[in-house]
């Protein structure tokens, strides 16, 4: 069923690798942050860097102003543009937050309480934004072990996540994150089959 969701109009890699090089904001972003807060001390190597991400994130959002392009049913491009600055601008806060708490304080303490308010503001977002669209969903053992699997693999993510953090810096596991952009490169172009 997801591969044959994946194969239809509504669902372009256009949009995925649209989404994905506007969230390499959050590098720079982390660096800032990091330079700023936790006095970390980067080389030009680094800054070459940054200004690679901003401007292959900048071509993007140019490209989807300027020429238009169809992406789904989206008719603002720039709002959605800024939307997901915005959401790559908070997730570098939180990135930054996170490698100061597991450096001075405790991991254990940040893993409880980000499953307790997560899962508080999570099921609050899920009531009020998305209980219609989660009753349409026509639940049978595929699809919840779809939900299973995801829950396990972001389960893991931000369990080692702290561990990863402390070993190096949000730095490092935001630029290794990128690699999942490679990722959905293959799967497009070797099992969805787009040009």
């Amino acid at each position: 069923k997801l591969l044959n969701f994946c194969k239809t109009p509504e669902f372009s890699i256009y949009d995925l690798s649209s989404s994905q090089l506007l969230d390499c904001f959050v590098i720079p972003v982390v660096i800032l942050l990091s330079w700023f807060f936790l006095l970390v001390r980067y080389k030009a190597v680094h800054f070459i860097g940054i200004v690679v991400c901003i401007l292959g994130m900048g071509c993007m959002a140019g490209a989807d102003v300027l020429v238009g392009r169809q992406q789904g049913a989206g008719e603002n491009k720039l709002i959605g543009d800024l939307l997901v600055l915005g959401g790559a601008t908070l997730y570098g806060i939180s990135n930054v937050c996170e490698e100061y708490i597991v450096r001075n304080l405790s991991r254990v303490e940040f893993l409880g309480m980000i499953g307790l308010f997560g899962s508080f503001f999570s099921g609050i977002q899920l009531a009020i934004m998305e209980h219609k669209e989660l009753l349409k969903v026509p639940w049978d053992w595929q699809i919840g072990l779809l939900y299973v699997g995801f829950s396990a693999c972001m389960f893991g993510l931000y369990s080692f996540m702290p561990v990863v953090i402390k070993k190096t810096s949000a730095t490092a596991v935001n630029l290794s994150l990128l690699t999942a952009d490679l990722y959905s490169l293959f799967c497009g172009l070797f099992l969805f089959h787009y040009k």
